[in-house]
């Protein structure tokens, strides 16, 4: 009698630890308020790229195109704008984030290197070279991200002001996604795509002193502090997905439109469809609030319209809260809002800010 009720403990106790190990990961519902639309009819943007809130919840939109800055009030009124295409004090050449640092100013990041610091009234502080270190990112004081590309190959990095490589991260190989071949004059050229799905892409995010460094092939995230230290990893048991035949169908006619589009040789096309990989990448984006932190992992399924994203969404002290789900990844995320850009039937582009609230499923 006594072995049987033994044999019935331990018979229960590993259906206990089956239904634990098979129990689904927590969920969050992501929910979005009503949409705050700027650049609908007396404000025209060319592209919005990155966007920043300041202590006042005043937000700035940074235009690579216009090579400007605009600068809004929390409801949306246009307070002011700085910036435009030059190399003289206070002018951009290609920029690409925007940031709000903890000594109250504004970085603006350049792809070229430099990095121009502003007065939150728009007035131009002084500007920092950071030349040959490409696709720019404010950690903090004296810390910036980067990456370089080498023979063969790219680089993440860590640099101070000036320009010292403090720490070293991923590197993806240059010919991953890329082709060489001549073109019309028999030159041997380089054709290169790049598609979130199936080419991996260095990952960065910085919000509220805090920085995300990754790679989109793999779940493995370092989070940053000011001083470029890691503070947290961020890392889940999340599997590739599989490229499914349909998804294949879709890369190979978006290759076919893109290739048409820069009028490169056919053979190209066929080239690259050679490059699909069996399985996508696991990481779309990092976006980093005064609380959270907001990991968009690749759709199920690319070929969706609007497409679905699994958000994991974690502490800033890198503890998993659960999944939710999003149509896009906003540009920027505060304590209370998301960004987005949108582009209109017409063309044309204009921002988006929505309120959000976050709620766990089961807690």
């Amino acid at each position: 009698m006594m072995k049987r009720g033994l044999v019935l403990l331990v018979l229960l106790s590993v259906l206990a630890g089956a239904a634990f190990a098979q129990a689904p990961p927590p969920s969050v519902v992501i929910r979005l308020g009503q949409p705050l639309e700027i650049g609908r009819a007396d404000l025209l943007f060319a592209s919005i790229v990155s966007v920043c809130e300041d202590d006042g919840q005043n937000f700035y939109a940074l235009d690579r195109e216009e090579q400007a800055v605009f600068k809004f009030s929390r409801d949306g009124r246009l307070l002011l704008k700085f910036g435009r295409k030059g190399q003289g004090p206070g002018d951009f050449q290609s920029p690409g984030q925007i940031a709000f640092t903890s000594a109250g100013e504004l970085a603006v990041l350049e792809d070229v290197g430099s990095v121009s610091f502003h007065g939150t009234d728009g007035r131009f502080l002084h500007r920092l070279d950071l030349n040959g270190r490409l696709g720019l990112g404010f950690v903090g004081p004296d810390r910036y991200y980067g990456w370089d590309r080498r023979s063969g190959d790219r680089q993440q990095l860590l640099v101070d002001s000036k320009n010292t490589v403090l720490a070293t991260f991923h590197v993806i190989p240059g010919d991953l996604f890329s082709t060489a071949m001549p073109d019309e004059t028999g030159r041997l050229v380089m054709f290169s795509y790049v598609h979130e799905a199936c080419t991996p892409q260095f990952l960065f995010a910085h919000g509220a002193g805090l920085s995300a460094v990754g790679i989109s092939d793999r779940y493995e995230i370092a989070l940053l502090d000011e001083q470029g230290r890691t503070v947290a990893t961020l890392s889940r048991d999340v599997k590739p997905g599989k490229v499914a035949a349909r998804e294949r169908e879709f890369l190979e006619r978006e290759f076919g439109d893109f290739v048409k589009s820069k009028n490169w040789p056919e053979r190209v096309v066929r080239e690259l469809r050679k490059k699909i990989p069996a399985f996508k990448s696991v990481l779309s984006a990092i976006r980093i609030s005064p609380k959270n932190v907001f990991v968009f992992r690749v759709p199920p399924d690319i070929t969706l319209d609007p497409p679905r994203y699994p958000v994991d969404v974690f502490t800033r002290e890198g503890a998993f809260l659960g999944t939710g789900e999003l149509s896009e990844a906003p540009l920027f995320v505060s304590e209370q809002a998301m960004y987005f850009s949108r582009t209109n039937s017409d063309g044309n582009v204009y921002l988006v800010r929505q309120s959000y609230s976050l709620k766990r499923l089961g807690v």
